[in-house]
């Protein structure tokens, strides 16, 4: 009894420092807030070298399984790190001007091209609802009535166009001086990442040995299974999502010349970009082209429908399980949460990480769920029911 009685006093110990902590929380949160911000202004530049590096070191573990994998001179032994985050700098780099090079002029050319054909277009879609609605003479004088400027209209939509492409460059310019007048903590967020590259089995093995001293051994275990699930997850997605959205924008423009489709080029970019997005990026991408193939013809923009739904259902059952794997393991109901759920919360970036993210949450639950119930297997014997 006496030894019960010191757990429950321990435990309301425990609950009532707790309660101060939270109670003093509560009442300097502002205060706290502010040295949090504080606290992560000034650590910013080695987050951004963390992140950094985490996604230079995908490129670099596949270029150092290529550069020389068999030799061990000891000039291949010293050379290859270098030259592997070298090459990996410069790929991502060539990546980011690549993309950005492809957006921007994208974004402009859609708007040049809906300005300009979608005014006939208009006017030929009031044509033909005239000749339609023939047998209805009431609908047919109302059509025949409408005197719609569909130019000015277009320009006035255009023009609206153009200021948020206006605004989107003089944000972009915005951060690109940000960026020079902060060029200190991007240089020092590129020089540590680095480091990290460099150094990384070192630091490994420090953070192993510093959680051995201080941590018992199964949170210690669990924490290391937890890391290595989510690594995994997202760099098998990270790398399958770009390689998938490459070989879909391939395939979307090579099959539009073969179909002679007008916009071959801009929308294959366009549908190759948006399947970077889960889910969502198909049908963002589908109507984006549909849309522009409209104002030349709309049996063009029926056809190119037909064929990106066969292409999609070709990517979706050949080339995104070869190319993306099993490893996301997540159902597309729950893809569609994610991205739901992460584009609500932070917008795009929400849409891309949510669903790696909720991906590893969801294999870790699954693997807990079923160790329990083999531990209760063990326990109660075969016929325990699952």
């Amino acid at each position: 009894m006496r030894i019960k009685g010191e757990k429950m006093e321990k435990r309301w110990i425990k609950f009532g420092v707790l309660a101060a902590v939270l109670c003093l929380v509560i009442k300097y949160s502002d205060e706290i807030f502010r040295a949090g911000g504080l606290i992560l202004g000034t650590v910013q530049p080695l987050l951004f070298g963390c992140v950094l590096a985490y996604i230079l070191n995908i490129f670099m573990k596949k270029l150092e399984k290529l550069y020389f994998p068999r030799r061990e001179e000891a000039w291949v032994v010293r050379t290859r790190r270098p030259v592997c985050v070298s090459v990996s700098i410069v790929s991502v780099l060539l990546l980011t001007v690549f993309f950005v090079g492809m957006i921007i002029p994208a974004l402009g050319e859609c708007i040049h091209i809906l300005t300009r054909d979608l005014p006939g277009f208009l006017s030929e879609v009031q044509r033909w609802l005239i000749q339609v609605l023939q047998d209805t003479p009431e609908l047919q004088d109302y059509v025949e009535g409408l005197d719609i400027d569909w130019a000015q209209i277009t320009r006035k939509v255009g023009d609206l166009l153009g200021q948020g492409l206006e605004s989107l460059f003089n944000s972009a310019f915005s951060a690109a001086n940000m960026v020079i007048s902060g060029i200190a903590t991007l240089v020092i967020a590129v020089i540590f990442s680095i480091y990290l590259l460099f150094q990384k089995e070192k630091l490994q093995g420090q953070v192993m040995r510093t959680a051995a001293a201080y941590l018992p051994e199964r949170p210690r275990k669990r924490a290391g299974e937890f890391l290595c699930l989510a690594n995994e997850t997202f760099t098998s997605f990270i790398t399958g999502q770009l390689t998938e959205a490459c070989i879909i924008g391939v395939l979307c423009t090579v099959g539009m010349l073969v179909l002679r489709l007008p916009y071959a080029q801009i929308t294959g970019m366009t549908v190759g970009v948006t399947a970077l997005i889960p889910v969502m990026g198909a049908y963002m991408g589908a109507a984006l082209g549909a849309f522009m193939i409209m104002t030349q013809s709309p049996v063009q923009a029926l056809i190119f429908l037909v064929f990106l739904v066969i292409l999609q259902q070709v990517e979706g059952n050949l080339i995104y399980p070869r190319v993306v794997g099993g490893s996301i393991g997540l159902p597309a109901l729950w893809v569609l949460a994610s991205v739901t759920l992460g584009g609500g919360l932070f917008g795009i970036p929400g849409m891309l990480l949510g669903v790696p993210l909720l991906a590893t949450l969801y294999k870790w639950f699954r693997r807990e769920v079923n160790e329990r119930l083999e531990k209760k297997k063990r326990t109660f014997g075969s016929d325990y029911p699952v």
